[in-house]
């Protein structure tokens, strides 16, 4: 089974890809769900996990209907807040917690809007460390019950209570990031046990403290933080006051997943720049959506840079798959 790789094109790449197979040949593929440690078939499920979350809620019934997973018993609950998104999926074996990134309209635009308009201040959190105000603002916005509602600590409590089920988390890019802080937040505050955290694409959350607090409650050796070649989002927010956690799954240029970086000549690379023509093009791209729009769009921009591209959640999955 392998997938197809799709240009660098934004309307090749941009998410949630509705032409992509979701969960592909489950049946030859199952999930592990009694482990501790890493499996890459795990990986597979969750980047489709990641993947599908950019969807609405009818988006993901959609796949998860048409590629089996309803019929094999799986039922999902949507929870979301002024800027986050989430669902839980379980059947009888595990219940997977997948966050969805940043909603855009184009990448460059999105990165535009990671570089410029976040806000990269720490604050301290219940964790006993630092870690990114807005992450944690948006975390919060589903993890306590609403008044529309129950959020995510009574609803996974419900889910995990007097079951074997196991606890998997999931996001790619925002959605990474969250992913991070909830599985320290379902140890803390829930008193859950997390078996897995997989992520895709993930910026930094936290300083150093929040790395050993994360480290010491045994997230750190069940967290695998992918990188696609030269995406260039694991390495905001910048500066020294951040750093990542978990164990890193690089996949190289090729698309092969490597343990080691150091081989790659793109690791060190700086923050790349987009030129004013690249951002007008894909804008113009969006407003008119029509063939004169794709025409131009394949005129003004050949491809999207790849350190921008490489970004995209639909890279990830299907890499993550062919190396199965």
């Amino acid at each position: 089974m392998k997938k197809p790789i799709p240009p660098a094109r934004y309307s090749q790449i941009r998410p949630p890809n509705e032409n992509y197979t979701y969960f592909e040949d489950n049946d030859h593929c199952p999930f592990v769900p009694r482990t501790d440690t890493f499996e890459l078939v795990n990986a597979g499920w969750l980047s489709d996990f990641a993947l599908v979350a950019y969807g609405d809620e009818n988006f993901v019934r959609d796949k998860f209907q048409r590629s089996g997973l309803t019929a094999a018993g799986f039922q999902s609950n949507f929870f979301s807040g002024d800027t986050t998104q989430c669902f839980v999926a379980h059947n009888d074996q595990l219940a997977v917690l997948a966050f969805r990134g940043t909603e855009i309209d184009n990448f460059v635009g999105a990165f535009e809007d990671w570089m410029g308009n976040f806000d990269f201040a720490q604050v301290d959190d219940e964790s006993g460390g630092r870690v990114h105000r807005g992450f944690r603002k948006d975390l919060a916005e589903v993890w306590a019950d609403q008044s529309g509602g129950k959020g995510l600590k009574t609803y996974l409590g419900e889910v995990l209570a007097n079951s074997t089920r196991t606890l998997w988390i999931t996001g790619h890019s925002l959605g990474a990031a969250l992913a991070t802080l909830a599985a320290e937040r379902c140890v803390r505050d829930g008193g859950f046990r997390v078996n897995g955290v997989y992520t895709f694409g993930s910026p930094r959350v936290g300083g150093s403290r929040f790395k050993q607090e994360y480290d010491a409650k045994g997230l750190g050796s069940r967290t695998y933080r992918f990188v696609n070649n030269v995406d260039v989002c694991p390495r905001i927010p910048p500066g020294d006051d951040y750093t990542h956690v978990g164990q890193l799954k690089f996949i190289g240029p090729d698309g092969r997943l490597q343990e080691d970086i150091t081989s790659n000549p793109h690791s060190g690379l700086p923050l790349p720049e987009t030129t004013s023509a690249q951002q007008r093009s894909v804008r113009i791209s969006n407003l008119l959506g029509t063939r004169i729009g794709s025409m131009l769009e394949k005129i003004l921009t050949p491809a999207i840079p790849a350190p921008f591209a490489n970004h995209a959640p639909i890279y990830y999955a299907s890499h993550v798959w062919n190396n199965l």
